[in-house]
């Protein structure tokens, strides 16, 4: 607990979910004007914990308590109007079709509430705009604004309605560090204004840049705060996955058959966002993808998969033509996609851990149309067990499932396809250093059996330590390619945004 006037007061937090324990008497302290970097791995409780705090979800016991007075009704409105408390989620609730004046005004909107003033709308919405040094349009449609700049108009959304806490969940998972650092910016702009933050990432330099101290949760239980100056990040992990993890260095045998057919072979092709491409992967081979968010890095792969529809240029399997290109032919083909965005495009939300990772088990293991649900349940513990996704039992929701184990259970579905070629979108996006690792350990198991790997990702130490070449997209096309070995950050952003490594400068914090 801290010496000092907490300004929130967490105190025996418990938040059960059937048998299964989410939140165990968890207490902790938030100091006002502070940035408090709430930290754990994936399934540790933190979710659950911000959901509380924000009024999305009442706990089972316990209490919370804002300038010395106690929350009695955990809904959103309740705990924004009455204890000035708000979240930036990491699916962010915008009105796409408004205009970001009506977006951060909804609700609160001046002159009637029938007939409310637009003129009014927009000059309030500039001047608060103006007051956070955002160069933001309040006339934009928001669904025309690109993901960081949504994020700043949640932020003063939440600044409008007089919020004294700001929670921000994973805020960078999405951004370029460009866009980070303009986040950053913004965060120091209201903590000198005063507004206390708790502020949720799992990447370790942010949270030593940015917060003042750090709170860490365990398997739903508090197990470590400190002041930000009192501790290393290797301690932080230590905590949060209760033990010491061993330094992980990369990929160790990087090396392929270079005379071997390419297991993956792209001509000239052409889709949406991205035109002529090209570039192959041989067995046993992890190529890198890198460029900004509009670098059409992500369509590239669609458009491999099937997912989308090329216009031009051609894909190559093992040497054969891959023509007719669908997802239910790559899977027949095994080529494998997990796609970045996790829960519009990979879970199955209606469905159970073990149907998400057998899902694509179903035609090899039926006879006549019926399905032998004994083997395809079989398969999925076996696969489930090898990814140390974290579940009371296959039949769980998967959608109670941490970010981190729905990751590990998507990955296991892939690999029960036993692909030859495998695609991955931010394969780490929102996953805490020890899925990480272990994500990254299976990566690298499949390329020792052979199966060529392309990892596609906006982290790029990321790409540098788990990939064998790097291929740079800008506006579409190819860049550059560099050896893993011999890359900097720097020179992939050179690449990627058509500058000079002396152009580049470090992210700024607080």
């Amino acid at each position: 607990m801290s010496a000092v006037s907490p300004l929130v007061e967490v105190r025996d937090l418990t938040r059960k979910f059937g048998p299964v324990t989410a939140l165990d008497g968890v207490s902790f302290d938030i100091v006002e004007g502070e940035v408090t970097g709430l930290v754990g791995e994936n399934g540790a409780g933190k979710s659950t914990l911000l959901k509380i705090l924000a009024g999305l979800q009442p706990p089972s016991s316990g209490s919370v308590r804002v300038d010395g007075a106690e929350v009695e009704s955990f809904d959103p409105n309740t705990v924004l109007t009455k204890h000035s408390i708000a979240i930036v989620p990491q699916e962010l609730s915008l009105l796409q079709d408004r205009t970001v004046a009506e977006n951060i005004l909804a609700g609160i909107e001046p002159g009637s509430r029938l007939f409310p003033s637009k003129r009014q709308m927009h000059a309030r919405a500039r001047a608060l705009l103006a007051e956070l040094d955002l160069d933001i349009d309040p006339g934009a449609n928001v669904r025309q604004l690109d993901l960081a700049i949504q994020q700043l108009v949640v932020v003063a959304r939440s600044v409008a309605r007089g919020c004294k806490v700001l929670i921000l969940d994973e805020p960078t998972a999405m951004l370029t560090p460009a866009e980070a650092n303009r986040l950053f910016v913004l965060m120091a702009k209201l903590k000198a204004q005063g507004t206390t933050m708790v502020y949720v990432s799992h990447r370790m330099p942010e949270i030593f840049e940015l917060c003042d101290r750090l709170e860490v949760l365990r398997d739903g239980r508090h197990v470590a705060s400190w002041r930000r100056e009192e501790v290393g990040p290797d301690d932080v992990v230590a905590a949060m996955v209760g033990r010491e993890l061993e330094k992980f260095d990369g990929r160790e045998n990087r090396s392929t058959d270079p005379q071997a057919t390419p297991a993956l072979r792209i001509d000239a092709l052409s889709g949406r966002r991205h035109r002529d491409v090209s570039f192959d992967v041989r067995p046993g081979e992890i190529v890198g993808i890198a460029g900004l968010p509009d670098s059409g890095r992500v369509e590239l792969l669609a458009n491999i998969f099937g997912a989308d529809r090329g216009t031009a240029g051609q894909v190559w399997l093992s040497g054969t033509a891959y023509e007719s290109r669908s997802p239910i032919a790559s899977v027949r083909h095994k080529l494998g996609f997990l796609p970045g965005e996790r829960r519009a495009q990979g879970i199955l939300t209606t469905m159970s851990v073990g149907d998400n990772i057998g899902v694509l088990g179903t035609r090899a293991n039926s006879t006549l149309g019926m399905l032998k649900k004994g083997k395809i349940a079989q398969s999925a513990q076996r696969l489930a067990t090898r990814m140390r996704v974290k579940t009371a039992g296959l039949g769980q929701p998967i959608t109670s499932l941490s970010g981190g184990n729905q990751q590990k259970a998507l990955l296991a579905r892939w690999i029960s396809i036993r692909p030859d070629v495998l695609m991955l979108d931010e394969p780490t996006r929102g996953v805490d250093v020890g899925a990480k690792v272990e994500i990254y350990e299976q990566l690298f198991e499949l390329a020792e059996q052979g199966v060529a790997i392309v990892c596609s990702s906006s982290d790029l130490p990321e790409l540098l330590t788990a990939t064998d070449r790097i291929l740079v997209m800008r506006e579409g096309q190819v860049a550059g390619v560099v050896e893993s070995n011999d890359a900097t950050e720097e020179t992939i952003m050179a690449l990627a945004t058509n500058a000079t490594a002396d152009e580049l400068t470090p992210t700024k914090g607080m």
